[in-house]
């Protein structure tokens, strides 16, 4: 049987988790001269020390480690495609460095989900989390020249804050997933330690990062993710209520649907965006005339968007006008680097865990039992318009690894629970689901 993790364990594991946000260092690092990109030395050599303690934890786990890892042969079969790219990628260097290291990053994920409970993992992404938003707000009020963007882009975004991240859009990504992580953490506080005021303090602080940072897709994203919230909780009612709420959802939805559509002028104009999704589509039909040309294999892991020295880059800001740094959709950076054979194995893995997370919904009553359907809902989102899947060092990824697996156990968990529970002393079976904290 594991021991319970220490507290030492457990500060690794925030601060791993607070470095993977890609916080303070990077923007530290940042330059007056808005053309120069200065690069990060330090952030590699903080996770190989990172993934170099990880693995001495998983060696002393290693036979839960064995039995969870088979739980979603998916992640390592395009974790495997990624390292194997190295033989066919246009920049050698870099994909075999970024693979490595994505390899660790997905280890990490594996780790927190064999070594930490749902509840436990939640509280450890909040502390990670409030020190993002508490570092946010002291150098946005106090040392505005790192925590407010001015020169940046050629200073269209001056006076957007952007805290401990190099760019606004960064800090409105992390801020709304802080938002999510504070929510759940506020209502499934124990009484044993009632620290639920402070998850409520977070989560408005959150709130107002969003807002501070004026990036209109975390706005959008906080707003539609509440939402949805509400309705997979919606889920766990008798069906005499569900059906008509559902139907009422859609309703409004349908509604403000066909009155978006109508006025699809009005409204991108307002949140300064227009038809093509401010030169998205432009970027995705160029893509795809480069993805055409190497569909099964891709260009290599990290390897497509790099710099004028890249043919393959040069080429597609040639034809953009413009240095793009990505391909703003996380499937299309996924088909561009690593092929159709690496799309596949993703999308079999998200499929794969959101039926065992609407699964798990439905058989558990804890509010934690709905954070895995969310955060795969928070990252469908954020992939259509942004690219937050397969990174390294990404808390991002880290949480969708550990989502995976941690599913499976939980869900495992809960069937366990309930088939013990459900046979009374006398023999009879009661029709009540469990409210398990789904524990390693």
């Amino acid at each position: 049987m594991l021991k319970t993790p220490t507290i030492i364990e457990k500060a690794f594991a925030v601060l791993s988790l607070f470095f993977s946000t890609t916080a303070v260092v990077p923007v530290l690092l940042d330059s007056e001269d808005a053309a120069v990109n200065t690069p990060d030395p330090y952030s590699p050599l903080i996770f190989m020390g990172i993934y170099a303690v990880m693995l001495v934890l998983i060696a002393f786990q290693w036979k839960s480690f064995q039995r969870v890892v088979t739980y979603d042969i998916w992640v390592w079969l395009l974790v495997g495609i990624a390292i194997a790219s190295m033989l066919w990628t246009v920049a050698p260097d870099i994909t075999t460095r970024r693979s490595i290291l994505l390899l660790g990053t997905s280890l990490f994920g594996t780790y927190l989900a064999i070594r930490f409970s749902l509840r436990e993992q939640l509280q450890l992404l909040a502390c990670a989390c409030g020190l993002v938003v508490v570092l946010s707000f002291v150098f946005a009020i106090f040392i505005p020249f790192y925590g407010i963007m001015s020169v940046q882009e050629g200073g269209v975004h001056a006076g957007a804050w952007r805290g401990v991240m190099t760019h606004k859009n960064i800090l409105g990504r992390v801020s709304v997933l802080s938002n999510l992580v504070f929510l759940f953490t506020a209502l499934g506080t124990t009484t044993k330690y009632n620290y639920q005021w402070l998850c409520w303090v977070g989560y408005g602080l959150s709130v107002a990062l969003i807002i501070l940072c004026t990036s209109k897709t975390a706005i959008i994203a906080c707003i539609v993710l509440t939402v949805t919230f509400l309705l997979y909780r919606s889920w766990r009612w008798n069906y005499s209520y569900v059906i008509p709420f559902t139907i009422g959802i859609v309703l409004v939805v349908g509604s403000g649907g066909i009155l978006i559509i109508d006025n699809l002028d009005v409204i991108a104009g307002a949140v300064g965006r227009d038809l093509t999704l401010t030169g998205r589509t432009d970027i995705w039909s160029v893509m795809l005339e480069k993805i055409a040309e190497r569909p099964l294999i891709g260009y290599g892991f990290n390897a497509f968007w790099r710099d004028w020295d890249s043919e393959v880059t040069a080429s597609v800001w040639r034809e953009l006008a413009w240095e793009c740094p990505y391909g703003h959709n996380g499937m299309m950076d996924l088909l561009a680097e690593l092929g159709i054979p690496a799309l596949i194995a993703f999308v079999c893995s998200y499929l794969m865990a959101v039926f065992k997370s609407i699964k798990l919904l439905r058989i558990t009553q804890n509010v934690e039992g709905i954070w895995h359907l969310v955060y795969l809902t928070f990252l469908f989102i954020y992939n259509v318009s942004e690219s937050t899947l397969l990174a390294t060092n990404s808390i991002f990824w880290i949480i969708y690894v550990s989502t995976a697996f941690s599913v499976s156990i939980n869900l495992q968990q809960s069937q366990v629970y309930r088939y013990a529970t459900a046979i009374s002393d006398d023999g009879w079976f009661e029709l009540t689901a469990s409210n398990t904290d789904g524990e390693v």
